[in-house]
C-alpha cells in the first residue's frame, strides 16, 4: 500500500495537495491501518477535475470512459496501454477460472463501442484465452437473440442489464431459448443499478442454473470481483484492488461478515490510480475459506446502494465511452 499511495503522492496534483494538506507523507503508510486513515476519494473529486488525478501524461492516456452520475453530470476516467492490457488479462482469467476451452464460442453481449471499449475488452480477452469469439451489438432485442441461438455458444457474456432485458423478451415470447451455454456471465457495477436476486432469478429461467456473476466499477479498471461454481460471493480481484468496507456515516472500518459501504483502491493503475473510492455499494466482505477450495482470496457480497430509489427511476445512468 505504501508502494500505491507513494506513486499517487509523487505523480498526481490531486493526491499530492490532498495529503500534503492532511500532513500525511507516503513513508508513514506502514500498514492496512494506517492506509484506512487515509481520506476517501469520492466521485465529485473525480468530476471536478480528473486531469488533476493522472499520473501520466496526456500522450500516454490510451483511451478514456465516461460515466453518468446520478445527478447528470459526467465523471472521466483515464487508462493507459498497459492499464488495459492488465484489464485484459484480469478478464481473461476470468473466463479461464469459469471454464472457456480452446477453440469455444463466446457470444460477447454489450453496446457497441468503439476500439478499446467493453466488447473490445471482452473480444481481446477471450481470444488470449483461446476462444472464438462473436460480438452480440445490434440494438435489436430479436437480432440478438437470433444471432446468439445460431451461435449456439458455449459461453455468453454480458451486462447484467442487457442479459436481464434478453430474458424478458424471451419470456414474453414463450419459446424455450435455443441456446444452452454451458456458462452466462453478468458483468455489473459500472453504473449503481443492483443486479437482484428477481433478475437473477429471470436471467436463470432463461439460460439455466450456469449463472456467474462479474462486478467491477470503472474507476478501478473493471475487475473487482468474480463468483465461483459455488455461487457464495465473489472472489476478489486483489492483485489489482483492494477493498474495504466502512461504516456509511462514520467512514470508519467495519469487521468482516458486517454490511457497510464498499472502498475501492486500484493497485495497478498507471494513468490513473484511485485511492479509497467509496462507491455507494453496500457490502459485505469475509475472508473464510471458500468451499470451492480457495483458501486465500476474501469474497465479496453486495446488497444494496446509497443510491436511492428515486434517484435511480429519475436518472438511468449511462456508461459513455469517448
Amino acid at each position: 500500500m505504501k508502494q500505491v499511495t507513494g506513486y499517487a503522492y509523487e505523480q498526481s496534483s490531486f493526491y499530492g495537495d490532498l495529503f500534503r494538506a492532511e500532513g500525511i507523507t507516503p513513508d508513514t503508510i506502514n500498514d492496512l491501518n494506517a492506509f484506512s486513515k487515509l481520506p476517501f476519494t469520492r466521485a465529485e473529486d473525480i468530476l471536478k477535475n480528473p486531469n488533476l488525478l493522472l499520473c501520466v501524461s496526456h500522450a500516454e492516456v490510451l483511451r478514456g470512459y465516461t460515466v453518468e452520475m446520478l445527478n447528470g453530470q459526467m465523471k472521466q476516467i483515464f487508462f493507459a496501454q498497459d492499464d488495459l492490457e492488465n484489464v485484459i488479462n484480469a478478464i481473461s482469467s476470468v473466463l479461464d477460472s469459469i471454464g472457456i476451452t480452446a477453440n469455444g464460442d463466446l457470444a460477447v453481449v454489450f453496446p457497441q463501442e468503439y476500439e478499446w471499449g467493453i466488447p473490445d475488452l471482452m473480444r481481446r480477452a477471450a481470444t488470449k484465452s483461446g476462444g472464438r469469439v462473436t460480438l452480440v451489438e445490434e440494438p435489436d432485442l430479436d437480432k440478438q437473440i437470433g444471432k446468439i441461438e445460431a451461435l449456439r455458444p458455449e459461453m455468453i457474456v454480458g451486462s447484467a442489464q442487457q442479459l436481464f432485458f434478453l430474458s424478458m423478451v424471451l419470456q414474453k415470447r414463450g419459446n424455450p431459448f435455443g441456446a444452452h451455454p454451458k456458462a452466462v456471465i453478468a458483468c455489473h457495477g459500472c453504473v449503481p443499478y443492483l443486479f437482484t436476486e428477481k433478475a437473477k432469478a429471470a436471467v436463470e429461467r432463461v439460460f439455466g442454473r450456469v449463472l456467474f456473476e462479474h462486478f467491477g466499477v470503472t474507476e478501478t479498471g473493471f475487475n473487482v470481483g468474480v463468483d465461483c461454481r459455488v455461487h457464495d460471493g465473489l472472489h476478489l480481484n486483489e492483485a489489482d484492488v483492494y477493498a474495504e468496507v466502512v461504516d456509511p456515516e462514520t467512514g470508519e472500518p467495519i469487521p468482516p461478515e458486517e454490511r457497510g459501504e464498499l472502498v475501492l483502491t486500484s493497485l495497478s493503475q498507471r494513468a490513473m490510480p484511485i485511492l479509497r473510492y467509496r462507491t455507494g455499494y453496500i457490502s459485505s466482505i469475509t475472508d473464510e475459506p471458500c468451499r470451492c477450495g480457495d483458501s486465500l482470496t476474501r469474497r465479496l457480497k453486495i446488497f444494496d446502494t446509497l443510491a436511492t430509489e428515486e434517484e435511480l427511476l429519475n436518472r438511468p445512468l449511462v456508461f459513455h465511452p469517448f
